[in-house]
């Protein structure tokens, strides 16, 4: 199995679920192979970073504002780079709009997060997708022109106030507050899409922040459910799919 590097710590709860999902997807893939002792698992290198930092620094539209944020994370995939890891997964949605400048200098494959939720629409015949996620997220085009290449529709909340609603709901499940969130999610999705809309227009919510998930307790695990008549695509579940899946292909 290839050494993998998870840059973690933004935040700290999701950084756990994809630990787990891979200790737990190795375990299945070695269940029925007849080995002595415990299951193998790959050897995983985490650079755990300062949410608050990279949470304060992030970048305007202004030239040059995303210049220390950039650094930040370059300098975290070098070190990974250097320990060894043979891939690489970010565990967190929003660097993803910044990959180019971020993986300038690592030769390490980076696993992209949006490959994994494309290829989870597609085998989901998903034609529409409402991303919930971080502000860059909700405001970049990254996002959009990845799942563009799978045939899919993403979309944001269409107003500053819904958007702000994730925001405030994101915030909580930093500090690990679960409390009533999964319900808030909810309310927020068919503030945006009605529930007939859902079903006619083959559209998903997916989980665009890795927080987000933390809110379903019970279906964290899954890389797609239904509650409440809404389709989720959870995109921290996926990309550690995405990621076991490389680390066993030779």
């Amino acid at each position: 199995m290839k050494k993998i590097g998870i840059v973690g710590g933004i935040g700290w709860p999701s950084t756990i679920e994809y630990y787990r999902h891979i200790c737990e997807l190795s375990l299945a893939y070695h269940a029925n192979i007849n080995i002595t002792g415990p299951a193998p698992m790959p050897e995983i290198l985490i650079e755990s970073l300062n949410l608050n930092f990279a949470v304060t620094n992030r970048g305007t539209s202004e030239p040059g504002s995303w210049d220390v944020w950039d650094t930040y994370f370059n300098n975290a995939l070098g070190r990974l780079s250097k320990g060894g890891a043979e891939l690489i997964l970010i565990a967190a949605v929003t660097p993803h709009a910044r990959l180019n400048e971020i993986s300038k200098g690592i030769d390490v494959p980076i696993l992209s997060v949006y490959e994994a939720v494309g290829s989870q629409c597609k085998k989901q015949n998903i034609k529409n997708l409402l991303v919930l996620g971080t502000k860059p997220t909700m405001t970049s085009a990254a996002f959009k022109d990845g799942m563009h290449n799978y045939g899919v529709r993403a979309f944001y909340p269409q107003t500053e106030e819904l958007k702000t609603e994730v925001l405030e709901i994101i915030e909580r499940l930093y500090q690990n507050k679960t409390e009533g969130a999964s319900e808030a999610i909810a309310k927020l999705v068919f503030s945006c899409v009605p529930e007939e809309g859902l079903i006619l227009n083959k559209t998903a919510v997916c989980l665009g922040c890795t927080e987000l998930s933390v809110a379903f307790h019970d279906l964290k695990g899954e890389s797609s459910f239904v509650l409440e008549g809404i389709s989720y695509l959870n995109a921290s579940v996926a990309h550690a799919e995405l990621a076991f899946e490389a680390c066993v292909t030779q």
